[in-house]
């Protein structure tokens, strides 16, 4: 430094304050000296003339503070103590106070002015070069281990902000997809869900964290479920399993589980990412399709059955063959019209009296042998649909076994509506009379199968078949809305 540098009017760049001395003695040539002596051991200074001054270049984060006993006194103090105040929580500027020789018992005041530098080091006058050398040179050190420890902090704090937003982000992008997302420690701890896995299943946070998750699978699924678990932690396969989860509403919904591994450099498993996604409106679609192909060609097979039946029957009853064919071509065209009606009940709502006439007019031999009774109910496709194969396999099966097969057999269709009980609102009765004595079969055909499930499925509500030796009835109770729904 040049003579210059210890002027009153030095200016020092910010970069070099840090490890700068500055140092406030108006009186005498302690300044001068202890701006050489510290000159010549290669440290930067910078003089202050005032407390004023001096509290500006602390506000300029100096190194550390040289300054002597009576300056403390002079003009200025409450500024000086407001810039201490203001310091951050890391710095501790040091202060080295060039005491009064022979000082014996220092006033409360003069303590108290001490005691306000807060982090001050008492060196006694004259001066010694080499003590003072190392007392500076320490409270540099000291100073410089603070500002370390800032940059250090401030890069922990750095890192935590960034973690805290990369965790923000994950949260919100892992929340917002439309699937459960779910992660475990390599030995298969599951230890986070997102949100979408609370409000699917309803159940407080953590309360499935660990092994309690199985818990949520329906009984059925629990071990097969496990099973495949523990393979893909066994070999560290991804794991892929459709299964039946425990939803808020009390009720079993089908999710597809998948999960893939998280690998190191070495080629170890850090963690295990999975998700659920639920595929039980499409899981219910299928089954749904499969049972209506299997339906359709059930129906096929009886039409043909039907349709054998009643040529066979008509030839017998004929007298001429021109009179059977016409009597058979008038059935085939009732049946081809069933058939019209059947499908385009499939695509918009209709009414429940005109499903039961579609579904009869291939049956009725115009002897008044079917009755039918109840009010004109509005009826959804899918239930209109269910009701005609229904109603088509209870024909078919009493004009092939029933009712219908002889002379003297009836059959009585009614419905009705109970505005007392909602649950049960809508009942819908099948009752055959006067035909063969009824055998209770001893193994159930796809066709009573799809009547009960099916039927039952369509309306929400509940069906049953019974073999009465009188004669076979059937039954179906809804609520009203399992007629749109």
């Amino acid at each position: 430094m040049t003579d210059r540098d210890v002027s009153s009017g030095t200016h020092v760049p910010p970069a070099e304050l840090t490890a700068t001395v500055a140092i406030l003695a108006p009186r005498g040539r302690d300044a001068a000296v202890a701006a050489q002596l510290l000159q010549e051991a290669n440290l930067p200074v910078v003089v202050a003339e005032t407390l004023d001054h001096l509290a500006n270049l602390l506000a300029d984060q100096v190194g550390a503070v040289l300054v002597t006993e009576e300056a403390l006194s002079s003009p200025g103090t409450d500024r000086l103590t407001d810039v201490l105040d203001i310091q951050p929580p890391w710095s501790d500027i040091p202060f080295i106070v060039l005491a009064n020789q022979g000082v014996g018992r220092r006033s409360d005041a003069a303590v108290a002015r001490i005691d306000t530098l807060r982090n001050a080091t008492l060196l006694s006058r004259p001066l010694h070069a080499e003590e003072l050398v190392r007392a500076v040179t320490s409270a540099l050190n000291a100073r410089a281990r603070q500002h370390d420890a800032r940059r250090y902090v401030e890069k922990l704090e750095l890192r935590e902000r960034q973690l805290q937003d990369s965790e923000a982000k994950f949260h919100a992008i892992a929340d917002a997809v439309d699937q459960m997302i779910w992660s475990t420690q390599p030995d298969g701890f599951h230890d986070y869900y997102n949100q979408r896995w609370y409000d699917f299943t309803g159940v407080p946070e953590g309360c499935t964290d660990g092994d309690a998750w199985n818990g949520m699978f329906h009984p059925d699924d629990q071990e097969r479920a496990w099973g495949a678990w523990r393979e893909s932690l066994k070999t560290g396969q991804p794991y892929e399993i459709e299964y039946r989860l425990k939803h808020k509403s009390g009720k079993y919904r089908w999710v597809l589980g998948r999960a893939q591994p998280m690998r190191d450099m070495s080629g170890n498993i850090t963690r295990w990412y999975g998700s659920c996604t639920d595929i039980h409106d499409i899981k219910v679609a299928q089954e749904q399709r499969q049972l209506m192909l299997g339906e359709m060609n059930h129906r096929v097979k009886n039409t043909l059955a039907m349709v054998h039946a009643m040529v066979s029957q008509t030839l017998r009853q004929a007298d001429t063959l021109d009179d059977a064919r016409i009597a058979i071509q008038s059935r085939i065209s009732m049946m081809s019209a069933a058939h019209d009606r059947l499908v385009k009940s499939t695509w918009t709502e209709t009414q429940i009296a005109e499903v039961v006439e579609a579904a009869l007019i291939p049956h009725r031999t115009g002897l008044g042998r079917i009755g039918v009774t109840g009010p004109n109910l509005p009826i959804g496709s899918k239930q209109a649909l269910a009701l005609t194969m229904a109603l088509h396999e209870l024909a078919t099966n009493a004009t092939k076994y029933g009712a219908l097969s002889t002379d003297q057999g009836r059959i009585d269709i009614a419905w009705h509506v109970s505005q007392e009980d909602a649950d049960a609102g809508f009942a819908f009765s099948w009752r055959e009379s006067g035909g063969p004595e009824v055998m209770t079969p001893t193994r159930r055909g796809f066709g009573s199968r799809m009547i009960e499930r099916a039927l039952a499925g369509y309306f929400t509500g509940a069906a049953e078949l019974a073999y009465n030796r009188g004669g076979l009835t059937f039954n179906l109770t809804a609520p009203l809305s399992g007629l749109t729904v």
